[in-house]
């Protein structure tokens, strides 16, 4: 069987970094997309250097190698293992479990026909996470008297920045912060503004409010299963019920902290 090198290595890239970028959603890790296509350059290569040299079926024993090699490329080490397992169950969800079941002897149709309900079931919880990760999102605040985990909502119409430190701004709940709030402060009256804070103007549709707002001490936004630290100032709203933040869309599209 002859194999085109250029179109092998297009397809195996195409397939890597679209892998990859699965793996990374469904474990919630963080994903960089220079990174995602140099681990996917990687597995490429390799996959390349061990069809010329050994041929089509050292490649059987050669997944696992070539999985650790492109999940510590995209993820590091730290995230190595999870990346790894993540990246081959979703091969094996797919296209792997069809490979193997075909060198076994089964028919091409047969085998892919055998994994269609585990594709099906792999996509729709991609799909399912990454539409959860784009409209949601925990925040974690450490503040001087105890933290507070709150349920985030991005908010596409949060461009609030705060005019001293230029950082985005985060609308959390009152209610949700009273406890950890300095004694006596309450949120809709600016003349019990504790020392430390001060007041934001606020434009909505229905009109311009002053909120307390605030530099915490801490501030982490989990994408997937990763908390990731955050530069914000938080803003008290009297009018948000529940442990609920509104997160402003520039969070969640790159300014998070290292």
């Amino acid at each position: 069987m002859v194999i085109a090198g250029e179109g092998y290595a297009a397809i195996s890239l195409l397939m890597d970094t679209l892998c990859l970028t699965a793996a990374g959603r469904l474990c919630g890790l963080p994903l960089k997309p220079g990174r995602v296509l140099a681990g996917g350059c990687a597995g490429t290569a390799a996959a390349m250097a061990v069809l010329s040299c050994w041929g089509s079926r050292a490649g059987v024993f050669a997944a696992l190698p070539i999985a650790a090699l492109m999940a510590l490329v995209t993820f590091g080490r730290r995230r190595c293992p999870r990346g790894m397992t993540a990246l081959m169950l979703w091969g094996l969800l797919t296209g792997g479990a069809a490979c193997y079941l075909n060198r076994l002897g089964l028919r091409v149709s047969a085998a892919a026909l055998c994994c269609l309900p585990a594709t099906v079931f792999a996509l729709r919880q991609l799909l399912r996470e990454t539409s959860r990760a784009g409209l949601r999102a925990d925040v974690r605040l450490l503040l001087p008297r105890g933290g507070v985990t709150l349920d985030g909502l991005v908010d596409s119409g949060n461009l609030l920045r705060d005019p001293v430190t230029a950082l985005p701004v985060v609308v959390a709940s009152g209610a949700a912060l009273a406890a950890h709030l300095p004694p006596g402060t309450d949120c809709l009256d600016p003349g019990t503004l504790p020392p430390g804070y001060r007041l934001i103007l606020v434009r909505t549709a229905a009109g311009s409010r002053l909120m307390m707002c605030f530099r915490p001490r801490g501030l982490y936004i989990r994408r997937g299963r990763v908390w990731q630290a955050a530069e914000a100032v938080v803003a008290i709203s009297g009018e948000l019920e529940g442990a609920r933040a509104l997160l402003p869309a520039s969070l969640m599209n790159g300014e998070l902290g290292v």
